[in-house]
């Protein structure tokens, strides 16, 4: 039977069987051994005589001690060379090694929890599973794409969220509420209360009237950034709350708008819970 000197697979690699089928006599030379024999050198030590031709120099993972050195695959061709181990993800990265006689492959890289790195380190079958590539700071539509200060992972994408700043954040060529990432966010304000980014439209129902003529429509606004009637800019919050317009341009126009909570509407009465409601 062969003796293991080594228990387990993971530190097979390492371990060195002895050889049952030794040498006859025991020797410390050629000559202790008679003609047509040899004296090999044991790895435990000493020396055992065997025939001349049965012993070569090189080893095979085969169960036989072709060195007669008393160890058996203690070395063969494959040794250390990068296999497959059938594993998911990164588990599948091994080293081959000799196990009773047969080749095996032992795994390399153990599993460890998810990195984001495009690799399956938790051997799963997935990569970079446990990260929200649509809203992670860290790892805004891919791994490693930090979001800058004054902005936020929105969509996969870093976005503009400090809008009274006068910086690209961004840095997608458009500041502050020129910017559409900045549509309903706070914008710098020249009186209380507080302004908000918008679109509005200059072109078209009761507010061309009254603003047509004034800086938004004849400015940079105007010129730059308009879209069929509509005007990015920082305005003040809607206040006439029966008209049917968006006044701040925030896409909700009267009681749907938050800001005209608590103020009269079109039927007379005051704007509820996004609402307003009968008379009566």
């Amino acid at each position: 039977m062969r003796s293991l000197l080594c228990a387990t697979l993971f530190v097979f690699a390492g371990c060195q069987q002895l050889n049952p089928n030794v040498g006859r006599f025991s020797c410390q030379t050629g000559a202790d051994c008679g003609a047509g024999f040899e004296c090999r050198p044991q790895f435990a030590g000493g020396g055992r005589c065997f025939k001349l031709g049965d012993c070569v120099e090189a080893e095979l993972c085969d169960g036989a001690d072709q060195n007669c050195d008393g160890r058996i695959d203690e070395t063969f061709p494959e040794q250390g060379q990068a296999c497959v181990t059938g594993l998911q993800g990164v588990c599948g990265a091994g080293t081959q090694i000799c196990v009773v006689g047969t080749l095996a492959c032992m795994q390399t890289v153990m599993a460890s929890a998810e990195s984001c790195n495009g690799r399956d380190d938790d051997c799963d079958g997935a990569a970079d599973e446990t990260f929200d590539f649509t809203s992670d700071e860290d790892n805004c539509g891919a791994c490693a794409q930090r979001c800058d200060a004054g902005t936020s992972c929105l969509s996969a994408s870093c976005q503009e969220i400090i809008c009274d700043d006068g910086a690209d954040n961004d840095l997608d060529g458009v500041t502050d509420c020129l910017d559409t990432s900045c549509l309903g966010q706070a914008c710098s304000t020249p009186m209380p209360p507080p302004w908000r980014c918008g679109a509005r439209d200059f072109d078209a129902g009761p507010i061309d009237a009254g603003d047509d003529a004034g800086v938004d429509d004849a400015g940079t606004l105007d010129a730059g950034t308009s879209d069929g009637g509509l005007v990015l800019g920082c305005y003040p919050p809607e206040q006439d709350c029966a008209n049917g317009a968006d006044d701040d341009g925030d896409g909700e126009a009267d009681c749907l708008d938050i800001d005209c909570a608590g103020l009269t509407c079109a039927s007379g009465t005051t704007c509820t819970n996004r609402s307003c409601p009968g008379p009566g």
